[in-house]
């Protein structure tokens, strides 16, 4: 008779010790964990718009880049040219998109960062430059679309 005392006061005690540290650790826990969606993923209408912006300018450079590439081959001159101020335009907004739209970042600088450096060569691969320019401006469009909706 003893013993069975002895084990329920043992159980007992061990209930509420175990119990305890459960609800201590679940009230920590639970505010500091919950963080209110509109927090993670949207991003002021200012900011959108700078972005769309500068995918806007980014454009801009492209088209030019394109036109010198089709029309005037020869001219590496102002594709370098170009190439660096594509890179500028981008650089611009770079940090913003990086930050706030990581998938499609990680898509446009998967053809954006070749182009600019085959633009930027000293003998530009006019084949590759039309080839991702194409890429890139597909990207840029679906972005620029992406954030207009």
């Amino acid at each position: 008779m003893k013993q069975l005392f002895w084990i329920a006061l043992l159980g007992l005690g061990l209930y509420y010790y175990l119990g305890e540290d459960a609800q201590e650790q679940q009230q920590e826990a639970g505010p500091a964990e919950t963080v209110p969606v509109e927090k993670v993923t949207s991003i002021d209408a200012q900011s959108e718009r700078k972005i769309a912006d500068g995918v806007e300018k980014v454009l801009g450079v492209l088209d030019e880049l394109v036109s010198i590439v089709t029309n005037q081959p020869n001219q590496t001159e102002t594709i370098n040219k170009l190439g660096k101020n594509l890179s500028e335009k981008w650089d611009k907004i770079e940090k913003s998109v990086e930050t706030n739209f990581p998938d499609e970042y990680k898509n446009i600088e998967d053809s954006l960062y070749p182009l600019i450096a085959y633009a930027q060569n000293q003998t530009p691969d006019i084949e590759q430059i039309k080839q991702l320019s194409s890429e890139v401006k597909e990207k840029l469009t679906a972005f620029k679309q992406k954030l207009s909706s």
